[in-house]
């Protein structure tokens, strides 16, 4: 099995939602272990930022995401809370052995 199903088998067996699955599996197939942006994350599944966000949290709280908060400059010149997420570093780390 490659390392690429192996890392989205969590999503399949979970009861998971369908938005969730999508984010989920962006992650494992394109953030390479980094942090991603709910933005960059709802742009690449065709979501608005509110739609991923609850699919987020729920992955979240299912420890299958990690997230962080960073307070950096916005898009219109003030600073704001950004959240970021990535899949749990131990599970970076087994898709590369």
């Amino acid at each position: 099995m490659s390392t690429r199903t192996v890392d989205i088998a969590p999503a399949l067996a979970g009861g998971t939602s369908d938005r969730a699955f999508r984010l989920y599996c962006y992650l494992v197939l394109y953030s390479r272990g980094g942090w991603v942006t709910v933005q960059d994350l709802s742009d690449a599944c065709n979501l608005t930022n509110h739609q991923a966000r609850g699919p987020l949290s729920e992955l979240r709280a299912a420890c299958m995401v990690e997230s962080q908060r960073v307070y950096e400059m916005g898009a219109l010149g003030r600073k704001t809370w950004h959240t970021h997420f990535r899949l749990p570093q131990e599970t970076t780390s087994e898709a590369a052995a």
